[in-house]
Order: C-alpha cells, then sequence, then structure tokens
C-alpha cells in the first residue's frame, strides 16, 4: 500500500524535509519487488540522516500498521517491513513496546519484531533480528538464472 504521508489531525513532520516530496511513497507502477524499491528509495534515503523529525515520522505515519511502502524514519518500508535502514538508524525511533503476556520469551520479542516496534527489557535477551524479505527475493532470482550452454 502506497500514498500521502499526511493523516488527517497530524501535522508533526510538516517541517521535515522530506515533506511531501512523492519519492517518498513509491507508487505501486514503479517498482515490481523489493530489490527495484530499494533502487529507487535509496538515492533519496540520505534525506532521513540526521532528521530530528524520523521517530515523529514513524508515529504519524505508523508504517506497519498501515503496511506503508516507501521511505519513513530512515528506513525503506515494503507493506509495513523494514527492508533497508539507514546505518544509524535507532530502534528507540520505532514506536514503544506492547507488555504481552509472552514478554519475557522468544516468542514475545518475535511479536515485538512483527509489530515493528521496540524490544521490551524482559524481551531483549531473546531477540534475534529476523530474516530480511529482500534475502529470499534475491536468493530466488538467483535460482531462476539459467547458466549458459556453449
Amino acid at each position: 500500500m502506497t500514498g500521502s504521508r499526511t493523516q488527517i489531525g497530524t501535522h508533526v513532520t510538516s517541517h521535515a524535509p522530506c515533506f511531501g516530496d512523492e519519492d517518498f511513497a513509491v507508487a505501486d507502477d514503479r517498482w515490481k519487488n523489493g530489490i527495484e524499491l530499494v533502487a529507487i528509495c535509496e538515492p533519496v534515503l540520505y534525506v532521513c540522516g540526521g532528521c530530528p523529525y524520523r521517530a515523529a515520522c514513524i508515529r504519524q505515519v505508523v508504517p506497519a500498521k498501515s503496511l506503508f511502502t516507501g521511505i519513513c524514519g530512515g528506513r525503506i518500508w515494503l507493506n509495513g517491513v523494514i527492508i533497508h535502514e539507514l546505518p544509524d538508524a535507532d530502534p528507540a525511533e520505532l514506536p514503544v513496546p506492547v507488555i504481552r503476556k509472552s514478554c519475557g520469551t522468544a516468542a514475545g520479542s518475535r511479536a515485538h519484531r512483527r509489530a515493528v516496534e521496540q524490544q521490551c527489557p524482559r524481551c531483549l535477551p531473546y531477540h534475534r533480528p529476523g530474516p530480511n524479505p529482500l534475502d529470499a527475493e534475491e536468493q530466488a532470482a538467483q535460482q531462476l538464472e539459467l547458466p549458459d550452454v556453449p
């Protein structure tokens, strides 16, 4: 899902350098897969570097819930999943964790990751970064290549 970065009743990031720039919410017809999306977004991702509105941007757009595709908060999102981020992207910029019954277990840590939120202190020891969806796309692309036959 792509679309506007503004929502009714929110104006937190209206002073951000990316505000209103269509290159940050990429139209569906401009890319076919995550690799192409990163190729389109990466040249403008630098705008998020050092931006003081990154956490506010994520709170405003709510990319995980809205299934946002594009650039938000120093990260490239594909249907609400982070597929690429700036090297200085801070996990503290993500929404605060929801405390669940499963917190303090590996399942609780996975629930935080699926919700694209910070890990709570009880789940931090169980945190293992999840796979990047782009890795599966790259593997599938490599498998489809046929060797040159003389």
